[in-house]
């Protein structure tokens, strides 16, 4: 939290004051949202491609490279194979030729033969460097990523988390970080190798008959809006199934929640027709999602094979035009059988690739987004740096003077609040002080300020005359004991839980310190005494034995 007395920040990150939230009202809930500004704001909370790769250090950078050569690799030869098999229809076409032997024929053949396997081997390379270089990659840079955003959260300040759901942080440290390492992992390696498939099919394709290429290439995108057509049919029907056997689940829940109201009011048939008639509804759905799965199918499946059909009739043409009734043609533009089979075959593979690079696209557009919260919180760093032990004064000797002069303090969940208003106490060393007022009065206020839990945004807080923000913070809170009203303890043992007031302390302090706190006897008579783990938040302690 900002105060008069912190030195002003980086202009990259502003002081953290306490800010109003903005909420709707409901008139300006119910306003028709501009789409357009809707995508620019949405566009804008995510990183840039390359910087989803700022975590990456040497060794991935390495890993990236190996990979995308084996991702552009694996891709370049999935088309080049066309060539290949060209050519072995060629060669099954030259044994009806005149003159032709079978010394040419199994020589031809062989060479194919050959080549087809040097690609093999190639792919085996190619693609063993593709999904390992870049799984592994991402693995070691979402492990770092996870790593850096649960420290950058857990040192941040208190006022941070009173504007921060805690639990939606701990949600997108598993959620965010799998859509980044999803994103920067299978999914942009497979973005390259389709990418590749795409431009390298497209060339092949030009090269070899750049005539037949440019006539299929009119005829893809109605193969592809078929296929996103049906692709939508069925997501819609699929999402009316779905939606029709959650209300049927509801149904049976709620019965089987409340099964002794329900024998009691003799509703046992009543829920049982009411659950059937639910089921009738999925039903219904799960018939119109098949027909929808059939129809979207049949039509893509159609589109498929009339490109084939056109491809290879229009093929038969460019055949005919330069090799029958007379004609002749010489050079590398003359149509055969192997020549209309590879450039059919690699503007397919090419359109198929552009597809199925899509949901690739998305993945890393997801990861994109995903990035931009969790690399915020990184780069934000804690106004009140908890673990430095260089930053700031220790203290020689403590006495215990406490000044608590003109503070002025609301918290950043409500600002518009001031809980302190100009406040001002004094405790003299050895004093015992209690704070007594309505709840809301600023009691346990004055205990965070004094641990520095927040700053006030006037004023200050002083231990034996100097102010709390010029002290070490970690040496602070060690100086200072606290019993909350309702302690919250970690699901380990009571040894543990001690020992997290003094990192490092040894079996024996842990067991003195419980001995002054009083807490020594009813720690033993447990069977397994400090051993004994306390279960989730302390459950298996009273409140009295927690404290």
């Amino acid at each position: 939290m900002a105060s008069q007395w912190e030195e002003p920040n980086d202009s990259d990150h502003p002081a953290y004051v306490a800010l109003r939230t903005p909420r709707q009202s409901d008139a300006e809930k119910a306003k028709i949202v501009d789409v357009s500004s809707q995508d620019n704001s949405e566009l804008s909370r995510q990183v840039p491609l390359l910087q989803l790769f700022s975590f990456a250090d040497f060794t991935d950078k390495i890993l990236m490279t190996l990979g995308t050569i084996g991702a552009l690799g694996a891709g370049i030869l999935r088309p080049s194979m066309n060539l290949l098999l060209g050519n072995v229809i060629n060669s099954f076409g030259s044994t009806t030729g005149e003159g032709s032997s079978s010394d040419d024929f199994s020589s031809s053949v062989n060479k194919v033969a050959r080549n087809l396997a040097i690609v093999g081997v190639a792919g085996l390379v190619a693609g063993y460097l593709q999904v390992y270089c870049w799984s592994l990659t991402a693995s070691r840079q979402s492990k770092r990523i996870r790593s850096l955003y649960v420290n950058a959260i857990i040192t941040k300040e208190i006022g941070w988390f009173d504007v921060n759901d805690p639990m939606q942080l701990s949600t997108r440290v598993a959620d965010a970080t799998v859509t980044i390492q999803d994103g920067i992992g299978s999914k942009m390696s497979d973005l390259l190798h389709f990418t590749a498939t795409v431009v390298s099919g497209i060339v092949i394709a030009f090269v070899k008959g750049w005539e037949l290429t440019l006539i299929l290439m009119a005829v893809v995108p109605f193969v592809a809006a078929s296929g996103i057509l049906a692709k939508r049919v069925i997501i819609a029907a699929t999402h009316q199934g779905m939606q029709a056997y959650a209300q049927a689940g509801a149904v049976a829940q709620e019965s089987l929640s409340n099964i002794r109201t329900v024998h009691m009011f003799n509703s046992v048939q009543c829920f049982v027709d009411k659950y059937s008639h639910a089921l009738k509804s999925a039903t219904d759905a799960g018939i119109k999602k098949s027909f929808a799965v059939g129809w979207g199918s049949g039509l893509m499946y159609m589109m498929v094979f009339l490109m084939y059909a056109l491809g290879f009739y229009l093929g038969a043409v460019f055949i005919a035009r330069d090799n029958l009734d007379g004609n002749t043609c010489e050079g590398s533009s003359c149509y055969d059988g192997g020549r209309v089979f590879t450039v059919f075959f690699a503007v397919m593979q090419g359109a198929m690739a552009l597809g199925q690079a899509g949901p690739s696209l998305q993945a890393v557009y997801s990861a994109c987004a995903a990035a931009f919260d969790v690399f915020e919180v990184i780069k934000r760093p804690s106004l009140i740096e908890p673990t430095n032990d260089d930053q700031g004064k220790k203290l020689d000797h403590v006495s215990g003077d406490i000044d608590i002069d003109n503070v002025q303090f609301a918290y950043p969940s409500r600002p518009e609040v001031e809980v302190c208003r100009g406040y001002s106490l004094k405790i003299k060393a050895g004093e015992k002080v209690a704070l007594v007022g309505p709840s809301g009065s600023g009691k346990s206020t004055v205990i965070s300020l004094l641990e520095r839990f927040y700053d006030p945004l006037d004023g200050s807080v002083k231990i034996d005359g100097e102010d709390v923000r010029s002290l070490n913070v970690k040496w602070l809170r060690q100086q200072i004991g606290l019993v909350g009203q309702e302690p919250v303890l970690f699901a380990t043992s009571i040894m543990e839980n001690i020992r997290h007031g003094r990192s490092g302390a040894s079996d024996s302090e842990v067991v003195e310190a419980a001995k002054m706190a009083n807490a020594f006897n009813f720690i033993m008579e447990f069977p397994e005494g400090f051993a004994t783990e306390v279960g989730e938040r302390g459950a298996q302690l009273s409140g009295g034995q927690k404290q």
